[in-house]
């Protein structure tokens, strides 16, 4: 008899065994299925239930019943129940301890919702803080590669909603400032001052521009073109002394910023064109010419003396490929408008349009222009 119980027993054990391998097959396809619902059919509910039915299957495979419970805890989340995602994330590291540690994008989704509750920690300068603490109990390849997948986070936000990106620009510069990487930093906060004078909001990209020159006193390039933007915003505003006040800055804070500093003048006497004060915008004009005799910007010096009209015979400027396209196509259209050449100006505005990334500069001018040659042309 005790060798009829012993072989009974042993047949016992190796059928669960099959069975339990049998289902496994079956439990890995419910698992891809909840994972449809989830980003495929963008169901949330539906693949919780999935992933919970997976998670507690008898006999699921650990590697699998973890990754069912961390998905379910994503969705979750994503049905706005951060509480009960928590529990199951604690559920999963107690249930599966060793295995939490091989899903490094899961880690990577919580690291960054523990840092997003950490900006939100009080006033500026205590989230601030905060972050610090937390990012300094991560080893450094790991804040970087959060580094990172922010800064692409924020990447493809801005393409789809500019202002809605600002949050993540923030927290990208403050990682990156985190890491040392300070003009990278700046930079970022620069462009949110963009984004704000894009969407209107002037007021909101001043303070932006400031704050990357208060912050970033070191980082001279990003603090001459905020200066810049400083300038550009108060066009937009129609405030002509602040503007030009603005641009003349960009000159006496940063002078060695060349790019910048050309820039500025050019712009400054496009203001006081637009303001019909053109003895002062052939004066800005011609310190381009005449003072700054620099071959590293032979394009800019070359504007200038389009706009002075001393464009040498059969000289052709044409808007070319490249970051400042718009720009050129702009003064393009400014010195068809002095040449009263309307139709050739509407063209060349409606190319700085074109060649505009979203609203950024000088695109507003541009529109603004285009609509008022337009509006005069028709019968």
């Amino acid at each position: 008899m005790p060798s009829l119980r012993l072989d009974l027993a042993v047949v016992l054990c190796a059928a669960a065994a099959a069975g339990a391998a049998a289902q496994r097959p079956n439990l890995a396809l419910r698992y891809q299925e909840a994972w449809y619902q989830e980003n495929g059919l963008q169901d949330p509910r539906q693949a919780a239930a999935g992933y919970r039915a997976v998670a507690d299957a008898e006999g699921a495979d650990a590697t699998l019943a973890a990754k069912a419970l961390l998905r379910l805890a994503a969705c979750q989340r994503q049905m706005g129940d951060g509480d009960a995602a928590g529990e199951v994330e604690l559920e999963a590291r107690r249930r599966f301890p060793g295995e939490i540690g091989k899903f490094p994008t899961y880690q990577l989704e919580v690291l960054e919702k523990q840092l997003d509750e950490a900006f939100h920690v009080g006033d500026a300068e205590t989230a601030a803080q905060a972050v610090a603490r937390f990012l300094d109990g991560l080893d450094d390849m790991t804040v970087r590669t959060i580094c990172e997948s922010v800064y692409a986070r924020a990447r493809l936000l801005r393409e789809r909603d500019p202002v809605a990106s600002i949050p993540m620009l923030r927290k990208a510069a403050a990682i990156s400032t985190y890491l040392r990487q300070l003009a990278r930093s700046a930079y970022a906060q620069k462009d949110i001052g963009d984004i704000y004078a894009a969407a209107g909001q002037y007021g909101q990209a001043i303070a932006a521009y400031r704050k990357t020159q208060q912050d970033f006193p070191t980082v001279k390039g990003a603090g001459a073109w905020a200066q810049l933007g400083i300038a550009e915003t108060h066009r937009l505003e129609s405030r002509l002394p602040e503007a030009v006040a603005a641009y003349r800055a960009v000159e006496r804070d940063y002078p060695g910023q060349l790019a910048q500093v050309l820039w500025a003048h050019l712009w400054m006497g496009d203001a006081y064109r637009a303001a019909g004060r053109m003895a002062d915008a052939m004066a800005a004009w011609r310190r381009v010419v005449e003072e700054f005799n620099e071959p590293d910007h032979a394009d800019k010096l070359a504007l200038a003396a389009l706009l002075l009209g001393q464009a040498e015979p059969g000289q052709v400027i044409r808007s070319p490929g490249g970051e400042f396209a718009n720009d050129v196509a702009y003064f393009l259209a400014v010195r068809a408008v002095m040449d009263e050449r309307q139709d050739r100006a509407r063209r060349y505005y409606r190319r700085c349009v074109e060649l505009s990334r979203g609203n950024d500069w000088p695109r507003p001018l541009a529109a603004r222009a285009l609509a008022t040659l337009e509006a005069a042309a028709e019968p």
